[in-house]
């Protein structure tokens, strides 16, 4: 007889399943159900020691909601409700009340004075470039230079005192302590010493001594109109040069500065005009930096008075000729010393 040894299932001892149950703790022997395999799995080899699995639970893609449309359509509807109410009030707020402030610390540009000028300002640029343009002016020039834009470091104090009429001109020019009194009439030259008797012919003036056309403004571009304001108990106009204007440094202070190494790269030009555009005074500031180092530095001042106010400059006569002073001027002309005599103006 053949042996069928087998293990219990329970106590797992070894026992002949042909002579009966376990001899150890009875338990009868069943032999294992085979299952057919399936093809193409581990379990071809060992089909008959597999347990057996789970079901699987099927699984597909989610069930969609049937509200989820419902959703979408009214979130749509809610976002058209809201555009239609916000233009119906935009189109409220243009018809009536004044507009709501701006939010705070909304950032607003500053005010830029513009390139053009008011039409009674206008004039200021025509009489200042009139070479017949009639006026009292004094001029007053202080001139910083160093050794970076001048031969030598000096301060130099520049004043003029003099009128301009019909193309003509007479004043008196001082430079530091030397004065000169000076005459242009008709293209003819003339010069003395203040106070002296006699007049000498000159041949020429140089061109920075001559006052007009006065400060180069070529049109409107060259000015800006910055507001009205209090001078002196007067409600003025003030003008202030823009870019466009390009000026002769040595024709605004009366004096020769063509030599200098480097010009101003920072200038202003402010002028006082009254309504109908008549000037009153003006200032001009021009520098040259080298971080806080200042290499040039000038600041000039004019004042008009008289303006429009014809006056008469003659060739100088055989007497004595007074410098001449506008109507109702406090400096009226000196007299002529007591021991001058007639004395022919050559």
């Amino acid at each position: 007889m053949a042996e069928k040894m087998v293990r219990c299932i329970r106590c797992h001892d070894v026992f002949d399943a042909e002579l009966g149950p376990c001899l150890k703790c009875g338990t009868p022997y069943k032999p294992p159900v085979v299952t057919q395999p399936i093809d193409g799995l581990y379990s071809e080899r060992y089909a008959a020691e597999i347990l057996p699995t789970q079901p699987a639970v099927a699984s597909g893609p989610p069930r969609r909601r049937e509200t989820t449309s419902y959703l979408i359509w009214g979130g749509l509807g809610l976002v058209g409700v809201a555009v239609v109410i916000a233009i119906v009030v935009q189109l409220a707020g243009l018809g009536s009340g004044p507009a709501a402030p701006a939010p705070i610390g909304a950032i607003r540009p500053a005010a830029m004075p513009t390139d053009t000028l008011p039409p009674t300002t206008d004039a200021t640029i025509k009489d200042l470039n009139d070479i017949k343009f009639s006026a009292h002016i004094t001029v007053q020039s202080r001139i910083q230079m160093t050794t970076a834009v001048a031969p030598k470091a000096q301060v130099v104090v520049v004043k003029y005192d003099g009128i301009v009429s019909g193309g003509n001109q007479w004043g008196t020019l001082k430079v530091g302590t030397s004065a000169q009194e000076a005459m242009l009439v008709d293209g003819e030259v003339f010069v003395r010493a203040p106070s002296a008797v006699k007049w000498t012919q000159a041949s020429s003036i140089a061109p920075y001594k001559v006052l007009s056309p006065i400060f180069g403004l070529q049109d409107t571009h060259a000015l800006a109109m910055i507001g009205q304001e209090t001078k002196n108990g007067q409600v003025l106009n003030h003008l202030q040069a823009t870019h466009w204007w390009r000026p002769d440094i040595s024709r605004l202070s009366m004096y020769d500065l063509s030599n200098l190494r480097l010009t101003p790269d920072v200038q202003t030009l402010d002028l006082w005009v009254e309504a109908d555009g008549t000037p009153v005074y003006a200032t001009y500031d021009g520098t040259n930096m080298a971080g806080n180092t200042t290499l040039f530095a000038m600041h000039v001042e004019y004042t008009f008075s008289n303006v429009g106010t014809a006056m008469t400059i003659a060739v100088p006569g055989a007497d004595w000729t007074p410098s001449p002073a506008p109507p109702g001027s406090s400096s009226a002309a000196s007299a002529p010393p007591a021991s001058a005599s007639a004395t022919p103006k050559k």
